[in-house]
């Protein structure tokens, strides 16, 4: 068997350290950061990583797709993709941001408790996704629609919110998703899209406050809340970061940003360490809900 190596895609000027050290706990021999990479870049990169090692070597030769500009990662992977062929084909890891295991570490966890804590399935449930059109926030609101359950993007950008509720239900194969718009600092618009939700999860980046207690307290039929955002202050207002099922209001249970940490941390682990060992595949947002899954015990 040969070195594990990984060529790490970054749209960031300098590749994340998490990641990079990420790869090297999962397994990595070596890692070749390649940042700042522009689209014209991807192929001819690819192609000089498929043939070195010849149809043999390559299965040790994985892609890793990441950085903080997430339509440009779904770009590169598409070229990615249309480059390799059989039998030069290689497996690749797409986690831009850390959007796909969050999601998948989210929507894992809030079913674990939903299930564990409430006798919940998300099956049976009305989910509403604060920040829902966003990186995480959407790849969550998929897999919560996955699941079955009846979701509502709720978020201050309409446009881009219809766009990826349209996406999800054509996917999942029906209309299952709907959208709720907010505005700014909207105590009403909130209510309004939380209102017969069982369950609420903020997807909100760093710093953003998406629940306040004021509005949390009005929402009869909420069972759940859910966050990850994990910098002051907190996207729902009172949670603790650390909450595992805690109450955070009277019969409403919470996650925190930091029960959704490990498990994302985990799942990465997870999904790169297969991503290295598999010898061709798309390693995303799916496959590392699978892992979720099995970490939580689902």
């Amino acid at each position: 068997m040969g070195k594990k190596v990984v060529f790490f895609f970054s749209t960031d000027k300098y590749p994340s350290p998490f990641d990079a050290l990420v790869l090297y706990d999962a397994g990595a021999d070596a890692v070749f950061p390649c940042g700042g990479i522009e689209l014209e870049d991807v192929k001819d990169l690819v192609m000089d990583a498929m043939f070195p090692r010849g149809p043999k070597g390559i299965v040790d030769t994985t892609i890793f797709i990441g950085g903080k500009d997430v339509a440009k990662c779904e770009e590169i992977l598409k070229i990615v993709k249309k480059t390799m062929f059989p039998p030069f084909e290689m497996a690749v890891a797409f986690d831009p941001a850390g959007a796909c295991t969050t999601s998948a570490a989210l929507v894992a966890k809030v079913a674990q408790v939903a299930r564990e804590k409430l006798g919940l399935s998300l099956s049976k449930s009305k989910i509403t996704v604060l920040a829902g059109a966003g990186n995480v926030g959407s790849r969550a609101v998929h897999l919560f629609a996955k699941e079955g359950g009846s979701v509502v993007i709720a978020d201050i950008a309409e446009a881009v919110a219809k766009k990826v509720a349209k996406e999800v239900n054509e996917k999942v194969g029906k209309e299952v998703v709907q959208v709720a718009f907010l505005k700014k600092d909207d105590e009403k618009t909130i209510y309004e899209a939380c209102k017969d939700a069982d369950i609420v999860v903020s997807t909100a980046p760093p710093g953003v406050r998406t629940l306040p207690q004021s509005v949390l307290k009005k929402l009869a039929k909420c069972k759940l809340v859910a966050d990850i955002n994990a910098v002051p202050p907190e996207g729902i207002e009172g949670i603790k970061q650390s909450a595992d099922g805690d109450e955070i209001i009277p019969g409403v249970k919470s996650v925190g940003p930091l029960s959704v940490g490990v498990i994302k941390l985990q799942a990465e682990l997870k999904l790169l360490k297969e991503a290295m060992e598999a010898k061709k595949g798309i390693f995303g947002h799916e496959e590392a809900y699978d892992l979720a899954k099995e970490l939580v015990g689902l």
